[in-house]
């Protein structure tokens, strides 16, 4: 199936540039062939060749194998707390609630909260195993990895202080993880958004984690290379936790630690029916404070993980990972195109928004329906419904979105780049 749906994807790609070369020449008239070139390439060429390699990953996807365990095995679920009276009382009891045999214990790391989160979590009555570590405020990582030396279990699971598990989410975190190959090392869980109805930035962002971020993992499970099993609601096997040394120091933690265990050799794959909810930034400030992290994250993974000189990493590995490489220049162009495309339309000049450069949008939709259809049968599944999202939000998402976002990921490039002070 990977090398079909590269094969097709390249095929796709080579008719797209022979349909593009009287474009490309139009635009080199006014601006030169390297502006042109780059413009295409970036704006109409690689995220074509993404949908379609997206498109017939999905469209060929294979159901999982129906498997029960025998046995539910017993975990360890590390939540690190820091300022979080509001909603990490929510998130222990959504762990609390988990319909799962095996016994669960729950490390809280209050990582030297200054609020009232320290002495609410002491004054709880808790039904399960919770162990309350208090650490100095030196980060999330430090906390992580302060509450998995405390870890006595063969798995571990990690949960952010502001996350909320459905019923099922470790049961079926656990049973992808456990019934997967032996080199399996993680299992990131399905991510939707807990406070959607609270702006029209959390709306865009409900469309992004159900289609996006749901899409592009749904794709990667296909490989076992899920490229980031993310610390919001992921599963690991202790043992090779330990062998990497825990988490990194960084900003992108999460992806640092999953490209880490895949170059190890490891396999790395995701629980779609594992759903969990979780809070997203409300305000664009915060959302783009988000994004230049995990933009900033990526590139801190291609400086601390050898991606390509690694032998034991796996080829489909290093090719998702290498698309990856493209994101700074497709921002780029964003910058570019869109703002000078709209003036020269003012002016009556389509020469860059035009039906050639509109073609990949009915691509996107297509991926985008498709995604839809398999996160639906997956709902359905596990009885799980969203609530109904805006119509509104998802063109914006659609025309805009990436637009939007473009700039602080490429602040967040640049400021790994050249090494600036990492803020989180």
């Amino acid at each position: 199936m990977f090398l079909i749906s590269i094969m097709i994807a390249l095929l796709c790609l080579i008719c797209s540039i022979f349909i593009n070369i009287y474009w490309i020449t139009d635009i080199a008239c006014y601006f030169g062939y390297f502006f042109a070139i780059y413009l295409v390439t970036f704006i109409a060429l690689i995220p074509g060749f993404c949908y379609v390699f997206n498109f017939i990953s999905l469209l060929f996807n294979k159901d999982d194998k129906k498997t029960c365990n025998k046995k539910d095995e017993d975990v360890t679920v590390l939540i690190p707390v820091y300022n979080a009276e509001k909603t990490i009382k929510q998130t222990i009891e959504s762990i609390e609630h988990q319909k799962y045999c095996g016994n669960i214990y729950i490390n809280i790391i209050d990582d030297g909260s200054t609020d009232g989160t320290l002495e609410l979590l002491r004054s709880m009555d808790f039904n399960c195993n919770v162990t309350l570590i208090q650490a100095d405020h030196k980060g999330k990582t430090e906390a992580l990895n302060k509450g998995l030396q405390e870890v006595r279990t063969d798995y571990t699971i990690t949960v952010d202080a502001d996350t909320v598990l459905d019923p099922l989410a470790i049961k079926n975190i656990m049973n992808k993880l456990t019934n997967s190959d032996k080199k399996t090392a993680a299992t990131a869980g399905c991510l939707f958004v807990k406070n959607a109805k609270k702006s029209f930035i959390t709306k865009l962002q409900e469309w992004d984690y159900t289609l996006g971020i749901f899409g592009v993992k749904f794709v990667q499970n296909n490989y076992n290379s899920t490229l980031v099993a993310q610390g919001a609601f992921s599963a690991y096997k202790t043992e090779m936790l330990r062998e990497i040394g825990g988490w990194e120091n960084c900003v992108g933690e999460d992806i640092v630690l999953t490209w880490q265990l895949l170059s190890k050799g490891y396999e790395t794959n995701f629980a779609k029916k594992a759903v969990a909810y979780t809070e997203v930034p409300e305000t664009l400030r915060d959302l783009g404070k988000q994004r230049k992290r995990w933009a900033r994250g990526m590139i801190e993974a291609f400086k601390k993980v050898k991606v390509f000189s690694s032998k034991s990493m796996s080829k489909k590995s290093k090719f998702l990972m290498s698309l990856n490489l493209f994101f700074p220049f497709i921002d780029l162009a964003l910058l570019i195109f869109v703002p000078l495309g709209l003036i020269l339309l003012t002016l009556g000049n389509p020469l860059l928004i035009s039906w050639i450069s509109l073609l990949v949008i009915p691509l996107g939709l297509l991926l985008c329906l498709l995604i839809e259809i398999r996160r639906k049968n997956m709902q359905k599944e596990i009885n799980c419904k969203l609530e109904r999202r805006s119509i509104f939000a998802f063109i914006v998402y659609v025309l805009l979105y990436a637009f939007i976002l473009a700039p602080y990921c490429l602040i967040g490039y640049i400021s790994e780049l050249i090494n600036c002070k990492k803020e989180w």
